[in-house]
């Protein structure tokens, strides 16, 4: 596009967008960054493509700048960066050195709010990037610095086995989470393997293997250090949300007992390098989420409808796909309370969210939602409508 072209397309003037130009290190502010997230999102295949294919050729990336954000009448200091950092080409790469290391490590952090602003599709492609870049690099050294590689290494392909699972390929998820488990133990890295135990332990609820996802979610807790006490709070209530879906309440009542402890314990440590940090919210919100969804598999869709809407209020702003996947989960909840309106009310919000981030896994829990929770209205002009409208939604994606 022409600068005028971009800048009405921003509803911004020429001048805020020639500002850009001129001055590649300008950081915009957090709001505008978010309005460009969307707009890269909306772009088509191709456009995304060629875009990805200009970052990778540009100069190296500018490092996180510090910006003053105003959030709620108070001003407070961020590390804001470019959403989309692309690794430099293999063969430019030399020996790391300790800023390449921290910048590999911030880097992953920053990533992780740009999934729930903006989704698995612009990342991917910069993610598994990375993970060849830092394996390029961690092949140079050994010792101390291979170690701090690896456990970088393992990082970054946790995150796109997650990328990968959330875009509804689970063949590479599998793949990039049994890379990330095999690097964080040869970098002795125990609460990256128990934190990819428990992701692989939610890919295997999400393929309906809910006794496995027990299982893996029960080794994830095996290490009994207090440095892996926060993610072992995941991997328990994770546990319990697989007994739960297979009807076990005494063992479900258990685990989330267990979930209740570690949390507690997890809150006294320091969460520096933890993998969960910037990916969950916080510990005692989170609870709350895993306990309303033990009581939808559980069957008792009025404590789940309440304690879902609960969840809801208390969602950060931040988690935008997240949301998208909870309001689906009060749609079945409302549905199985008798309540068809508000689950309509629920699913068409949620597959706004789904369809402006590609969120399949979201999508793909609608699919089961309507046509399933819902047949018992089926002819009521509310279902009728929101039926439609995942229709759309499918030819537009091509189903």
């Amino acid at each position: 596009m022409t600068m005028d072209e971009l800048a009405d397309k921003l509803d911004m003037s020429t001048r805020v967008v020639g500002k850009w130009e001129a001055n590649a290190e300008l950081v915009p502010a957090l709001a505008t960054q978010q309005l460009l997230d969307v707009v890269l999102e909306r772009a088509t295949e191709g456009q995304r493509a060629r875009f990805a294919l200009l970052v990778a050729q540009a100069a190296p990336a500018v490092p996180a700048a510090p910006v003053e954000v105003v959030s709620s009448g108070s001003a407070h200091t961020a590390l804001v960066v470019p959403t989309v950092i692309a690794a430099p080409p293999r063969h430019e790469i030399g020996l790391p050195t300790s800023d390449t290391i921290e910048y590999l490590r911030s880097n992953l952090q920053n990533q992780y709010l740009a999934d729930n602003l903006i989704g698995p599709r612009a990342l991917l492609p910069v993610i598994t990037a990375h993970v060849s870049t830092v394996e390029a690099l961690r092949k140079q050294v050994t010792g101390k610095t291979m170690d701090e590689l690896l456990a970088i290494e393992a990082g970054y392909a946790e995150f796109a086995g997650w990328l990968s699972h959330d875009s509804g390929d689970m063949g590479n998820a599998t793949r990039w989470y049994t890379h990330a488990y095999e690097t964080a133990n040869a970098a002795g890295d125990e609460r990256m393997s128990a934190f990819v135990l428990t992701r692989r332990a939610v890919q295997s609820i999400g393929e309906g293997d809910p006794h496995y996802a027990a299982r893996l979610a029960r080794m994830a807790q095996r290490d009994d250090s207090i440095t892996t006490a926060r993610v072992r709070a995941l991997a328990a209530q994770t546990e319990a949300i697989g007994h739960a879906m297979s009807g076990n309440h005494s063992e479900t009542d258990r685990a989330l007992d267990a979930a209740a402890h570690l949390t507690d314990l997890g809150s006294s440590v320091r969460p520096d390098g933890d993998p969960s940090v910037g990916r969950y919210c916080e510990p005692e919100l989170y609870l709350k989420i895993t306990n309303a969804k033990c009581q939808l598999e559980l069957g008792r869709a009025e404590n789940a409808v309440i304690a879902f809407r609960d969840v809801l209020g208390s969602l950060p702003s931040s988690y935008h796909r997240d949301r998208g996947n909870y309001l689906a989960r009060l749609a079945q909840a409302c549905a199985l309370a008798g309540e068809p309106v508000d689950a309509c009310i629920a699913i068409e919000e949620s597959l706004g969210i789904a369809l402006a981030t590609g969120s399949t896994r979201t999508v793909a829990d609608l699919e089961k939602i309507i046509p399933v929770q819902l047949a018992p209205w089926a002819s009521e002009p509310e279902v009728l409508r929101v039926r439609e409208m995942l229709l759309d939604a499918q030819k537009t994606d091509g189903r």
